[in-house]
Formats: C-alpha cells, sequence, structure tokens
C-alpha cells in the first residue's frame, strides 16, 4: 500500500501484499465456510419442521447456532494467534472485510429465496 502515499503517482508496489492475499484468502475461507455451515442448517431445520407438520421456529436454532459461532471465533482467535506466535503475515483488516462479504453474499442470496417463496 506504499503506492497509495505517492498519490498513485509511483510505478512499483502496485498489487496486494502477502499479508492482504493471505487476509483474503483466510477471510473467504472462513466466511465461505461459515456461511455453509449456516444454510446448511437453516435447510435441515425447515425440512425437519416441514416433516413434523410445524412451522420453522427460531427457538429451534439456537442451540446449534451459538457452536456454529464458537466454531467462526475459535477460527479467528486461532488465525490472530498464528499471525502473531508463528509469524504469519496476516492482515486483518483485509480478513474481516473479506469474511464479511464472503458470509454477507450467500446470506442474502437465501434471504431473496426465502422472501419469494413467502410472496
Amino acid at each position: 500500500m506504499e503506492w497509495l502515499s505517492c498519490g498513485g503517482r509511483c510505478r512499483e508496489n502496485k498489487t496486494m501484499d502477502s499479508s492482504a492475499v493471505l487476509g483474503t484468502v483466510l477471510g473467504v475461507f472462513i466466511g465461505g465456510t461459515y456461511a455453509w455451515m449456516q444454510i446448511r442448517a437453516l435447510r435441515r431445520h425447515e425440512d425437519r419442521m416441514r416433516r413434523d407438520g410445524k412451522s420453522p421456529s427460531v427457538a429451534g436454532m439456537v442451540p446449534g447456532s451459538v457452536m456454529r459461532v464458537t466454531m467462526l471465533l475459535t477460527a479467528l482467535v486461532l488465525v490472530q494467534v498464528g499471525s502473531q506466535k508463528l509469524g504469519w503475515n496476516v492482515n486483518l483488516v483485509w480478513l474481516m472485510v473479506s469474511l464479511a462479504v464472503a458470509y454477507s453474499i450467500p446470506f442474502f442470496w437465501r434471504l431473496k429465496d426465502v422472501a419469494s417463496r413467502n410472496k
């Protein structure tokens, strides 16, 4: 990101540094895995409720979601500890941004499907 300090006139270092790339890759992996687990659990819960003839409830998903959030936070702590103890060069800002994007895209896609089904 040194090229930004010269007002964009510099020719060298216009590529992302390795810490940003590693942060982006880890963020997409963690966020995508978390979104996949959430959507899979939502589908299973909806299918179970349909089989039982009940309407889906939020209370039935809470125990599983606590475990998934715990797994997400554990992964983030491992990345943080790994970046400090093992000498990984991870840009945590890129990690969080890519995690949010990787999680929100499938989530909003699923939300759109649910909203269109209810119309």
